[in-house]
């Protein structure tokens, strides 16, 4: 299994998680590529560093299917999108944002976790 980055806790409403926070340009690019396991995680998180900023993210090398939240500033949920790596498409926020949250497919429903939500970071 890939080792991935160090974990940050946040909480999004009253649920807290773990995520493996991604920073370095490495990191950022690497991604969830290869992954086929989150454990210890409930995903990885992207903290691109810059404010105006609109992330495109790919399914590019991920072995799962992941939905990706993008995230502004203040730590709001802008939308949320699926990367499907059998069809291969770039996902793009619409809208700027400085983070993006990789879950696997069905994490935010599961956790009741929509567009709009805050994340505590």
């Amino acid at each position: 299994m890939l080792e991935l980055p160090e974990g940050k806790a946040v909480t999004i409403g009253d649920k807290e998680f773990n995520f493996s926070l991604a920073e370095t340009w490495q990191e950022l690019t690497t991604g969830l590529k290869g992954v086929t396991n989150l454990e210890p995680y409930d995903g990885m998180l992207f903290d691109f560093g810059v404010r105006e900023f609109y992330p495109n993210m790919t399914p590019k090398g991920l072995v799962i299917p992941v939905e990706v939240a993008f995230i502004s500033e203040d730590g709001v949920i802008q939308e949320i999108k699926t990367l499907d790596p059998v069809n291969g498409f770039f996902q793009g926020a619409s809208k700027h944002a400085r983070y993006a949250l990789e879950v696997t497919v069905g994490f935010f429903v599961d956790n009741n976790i929509h567009v709009g939500d805050t994340i505590n970071l």
